[in-house]
């Protein structure tokens, strides 16, 4: 879920508030992604896929960066858009969304991210140049249809592979980050409204903020290279902890060096391998199923038990 500085800049003075709220947005999503790390390295266990706590979070994350896009495309073309810096900027989120989707296919070949935020706020920032200039309210009546409407159509016809970024499929494809034109669109519209009958003006778009918010509107005016960095930092410090911790028996290292030989040799990818490796063996000690499967003495209830396990440890 990434931020939005991706949005396109008016050419006149930014908006310290725009910037700052948008910065609230990637703290939200580096604790979001941040206890997702912790949950598939093992480290904590978080129902992030069926919690309605969870689930609502990541909604109102995404919702946010998709809001302000749409705020901001609005600012852009107040004093005429500076095509030069709206084509550069687009150019610079396509060729983003292209390095994440290179990465996922290489990383979690069986859930790649093949259409997620990034190519959906580089599409939606050129759609959404054909609703900047149509009423507020009209536009905000198309942003609820657009969110609506998956919820009340599901056409086989866009299952196809290449029709599966639309959103109007019907099944949500294995994805780590599946963020299709329906419903999602519809909130960039909803930005636009809220861009159009506010326009920059009044109280809040005078606010001057402290060194606290000026830090959030520093990470505000760079989210795209944050969005870009901090997972990999993330992941690649906990999964070093990881293997420091979870390695420090002989047991679990030689569970662990099994575990992950057996998965790679089974078309898995390694770094994957070892991180659901590595969420196995700390649920198991959590669960208590620890020393019968080292000792390979699982009856048949811990054997389902562990089955179970190894499947919430899957990257998703």
């Amino acid at each position: 879920m990434p931020p939005s500085a991706l949005a396109i800049a008016p050419r006149t003075a930014r908006l310290p508030v725009v910037d700052a709220a948008r910065g609230v947005a990637i703290l939200a999503m580096i604790a979001y992604h941040l206890s997702w790390d912790l949950d598939a390295l093992g480290f904590a266990q978080f129902d992030l896929f069926t919690d309605p706590l969870w689930l609502a979070a990541r909604t109102g994350i995404l919702g946010s960066f998709l809001v302000l896009a749409g705020v901001s495309l609005v600012l852009a073309g107040e004093g005429g858009l500076d095509r030069r810096r709206f084509l550069r900027r687009l150019g610079l989120l396509v060729a983003a969304a292209a390095a994440v989707s290179a990465g996922s296919y290489a990383v979690f070949p069986d859930s790649p991210i093949f259409f997620g935020v990034l190519h959906h706020l580089a599409v939606a920032s050129v759609l959404g140049l054909a609703f900047v200039r149509l009423p507020a309210w009209l536009t905000a009546v198309l942003g609820v249809a657009v969110y609506a409407l998956p919820e009340v159509t599901a056409v086989p016809l866009f299952d196809a592979p290449a029709l599966r970024w639309i959103g109007l499929m019907t099944f949500e494809p294995d994805s780590n980050d599946y963020v299709p034109l329906f419903p999602w669109f519809g909130l960039v519209l909803l930005g636009i409204a809220l861009g159009k009958a506010w326009r920059g003006r009044g109280a809040v778009a005078a606010w001057r903020p402290g060194a606290a918010g000026r830090a959030l509107a520093w990470a505000g005016r760079h989210g795209l290279p944050i969005y870009l960095v901090h997972q990999p930092v993330l992941y690649g410090a906990l999964s070093l902890l990881a293997m420091v911790t979870l390695r420090g028996d002989a047991d679990t290292r030689v569970f662990l060096e099994n575990c992950e030989a057996r998965c790679v040799d089974t078309g898995g990818v390694a770094a994957a391998c070892a991180a659901t490796c590595a969420c196995v063996a700390d649920g198991a000690k959590q669960a208590g199923l620890w020393p019968d499967l080292i000792a390979n003495r699982l009856t048949p209830d811990s054997r389902a038990r562990v089955t179970a396990l190894v499947r919430e440890c899957r990257p998703r």
